[in-house]
Parts: structure tokens; C-alpha cells; sequence
């Protein structure tokens, strides 16, 4: 069974593994360019799997993910005696070290140019990449990790949060879950020529992606409009079974101290309610954004963005180009 074929069917079994490894999101993503490594024990045991996006750049091959993912990594199955940690530290971090090595072996062999992802916020142990010669920095994203109970979620929130919820229902505001994509990416495309920016969702067939997010049943669009029907504030969501993702979202900038957008928050975590257990902001490290991000009450999480140039070749023309990553 071809590697890909298998992985429908590990999905298909493990709802818990994160949204952007599972396999609609990659074929919806990423069409036939993409590929995953699933790694077994000596009884042949499932024990990780780690899905990349292929992509081809001035001749050269790169390993990596697709732009929209906020992270993919590897995805590990820890025995029940380690996940319920009646195992030592030690025997988990060897347990990990020998899964990352047959990782950093597979790579090895796939004759890439360059190698990067960000790693999912579960992977906290990059060691054996480092011992290997791959380089790392940290990224943090925001998450609100119980989403089940509204009233305590909604005291987390700051009183300005708060203040524009209240204003934009007594407004008569109200939030709907079937715009079609079309109009959702409409909308967002002029938000942004309102700001002055080019849109990135043009870059890709993202009414695609969309499309078999909703189609899976994992994917929603959402949509605040004013008394009059008129959209103030979108945002495009997926969730698995343990995280919901804010993904692209587009606000009326002439409007948007109306209370739309917290509103459009707010729905959408009572809307997720029994799909998925927390809410994840898709992360930022632009101070403006984060600082608005902690006023819904969400948790500061790190992740780890893992790299490796395979050819010094490439290496050189990222760094002229200014594309380079980071040590």
C-alpha cells in the first residue's frame, strides 16, 4: 500500500492528529504534491508519521509545508505506558530520539535542497534535529485551551471585549455560518485593497480548500453582519478533535469599532462548542495583533520552526534573494 493510501486510513482512525497533518487538508492543499514518512517499531507498529508538502524553486527541490499551515512535524504514538506517564522521562526522550532519528534518516534520503516546517506546539523536543545539523527558532501562537464552558470563557475575556460584544448585539447584530466561498473571498479580497494590501488567498486555490474543509466537516465560514444584512467581519475556521484554527479572516476597516469582530469570536466559540476542545488564534508575532489576541484571555504557546539546507547551492541564492531562514 503506497504511503499515502495508508495515511487516509491512519487519519481516518486518529481524529487527534492535528488538522493541518490530516490528509483531506493536504490533498486540499497541496493537490498531489505532497508525500508523508510513517515510521514503525520493530514489530511493525505505527509509532509516528510526519506529512510534507513538495515544492520546485528555480530547479530545486524543497521539503516543507503549505503556506496556509500553521504547523505539520511529526505526529507521535506514544505507548500507553509512556502517554500516561508511567514511564520515566527517560524512556520517553528515547523513545522520541529514536523516532526522530528514522525521520532525519527518511529525510536523508529524499535528495532534498532544503528542509522546513513548523513543528506542532505537542513536539517539544528538537534535539536530535539539532545534534543533526538542523537549525531552529521559536514561534508562539494563542490559544484558549477549554472552550466548553461559556461563562467562564467569557470572564476571561477583558472588559473592552466584553463592552463591543454587548454593543454589536444590541446593534442587532448577527453571526451566520453559510456564506458561500465565493462571497467569503470577495469580501476578504476587498478588505484588504481597502487597506492598500494585496491579498495573499489569490496566491492559491483557496475556494478550494474551503470547499473540502466544509466538505469533510471540518471547516466553516464565518460571517457578523449588521441589521441590514450587510457583512462587517469574516473569518474562515477548521477545527480536528482537540483545536479549532482561526485561519483567514477579513474586517470592514471602516467599521470595525462596531463590535463586529469580537462578535464573530465570541459565535464562533459558542458555534465550536462539542466539535473540539480549545481555540487556537493561528498565532502571531506582530505585537499589535498578539496584544488583541490576549484580551480574548488566550495562553501564549510556543512552537518550534525546524530548517536544513541540504545544498549549499541553494543556500547562497536564499541568502542573496533575502528569502533566507533564520539560525
Amino acid at each position: 500500500m503506497r504511503n499515502k493510501e495508508e495515511y487516509k486510513e491512519i487519519c481516518r482512525l486518529h481524529p487527534e492528529i492535528p488538522v493541518f497533518s490530516q490528509y483531506w487538508w493536504m490533498s486540499a492543499s497541496c493537490g498531489d504534491n505532497w508525500d508523508v514518512l510513517i515510521i514503525r517499531d520493530k514489530n511493525d507498529n505505527i509509532i509516528a508519521t510526519m506529512p510534507y508538502a513538495i515544492f520546485k524553486k528555480f530547479g530545486f527541490t524543497l521539503i516543507s509545508q503549505h503556506e496556509f499551515c500553521q504547523h505539520t512535524g511529526p505526529f507521535i504514538f506514544y505507548p500507553d505506558s509512556i502517554y500516561s506517564g508511567r514511564l520515566s522521562t527517560y524512556k520517553k526522550l528515547a523513545f522520541e530520539e529514536k523516532i526522530f532519528q528514522n525521520i532525519i534518516d527518511l529525510l536523508e534520503e529524499l535528495h532534498a535542497d532544503m528542509f522546513w516546517q513548523n513543528f506542532s506546539p505537542r513536539v517539544t523536543n528538537h534535539l536530535p534535529f539539532h545534534w543533526a545539523g538542523f537549525k531552529q527558532y521559536t514561534r508562539y501562537t494563542y490559544r484558549l485551551p477549554n472552550i466548553g464552558d461559556p461563562e467562564e470563557l467569557f470572564s476571561r475575556f477583558c472588559k473592552s471585549k466584553q463592552q463591543y460584544i454587548h454593543k454589536a448585539q444590541k446593534k442587532g447584530f448577527v453571526t451566520t455560518f453559510d456564506m458561500s466561498a465565493d462571497d467569503f473571498l470577495d469580501f476578504h479580497r476587498r478588505t484588504y485593497k481597502e487597506r492598500g494590501m494585496d491579498d495573499l488567498l489569490d496566491k492559491w486555490d483557496c475556494k478550494h480548500i474551503i470547499e473540502e474543509a466544509k466538505k469533510d466537516g471540518h471547516g466553516a465560514i464565518v460571517c457578523t453582519k449588521d441589521s441590514e444584512g450587510e457583512p462587517l467581519a469574516v473569518c474562515f475556521l477548521v477545527w480536528d478533535s482537540e483545536w479549532a484554527y482561526y485561519i483567514w479572516s477579513g474586517i470592514d476597516p471602516k467599521r470595525k469599532s462596531e463590535g463586529a469582530p469580537s462578535l464573530m469570536i465570541w459565535d464562533a466559540l459558542e458555534f465550536l462548542k462539542g466539535k473540539t476542545k480549545g481555540f487556537d488564534f493561528e498565532g502571531s508575532m506582530n505585537k499589535s495583533i498578539g496584544s488583541s489576541y490576549h484580551e480574548f484571555g488566550a495562553e501564549l504557546v510556543p512552537f518550534i520552526h525546524v530548517h536544513k539546507y541540504y545544498s549549499t547551492t541553494f543556500k547562497i541564492l536564499d541568502y542573496l534573494r533575502g528569502t533566507a531562514q533564520r539560525r
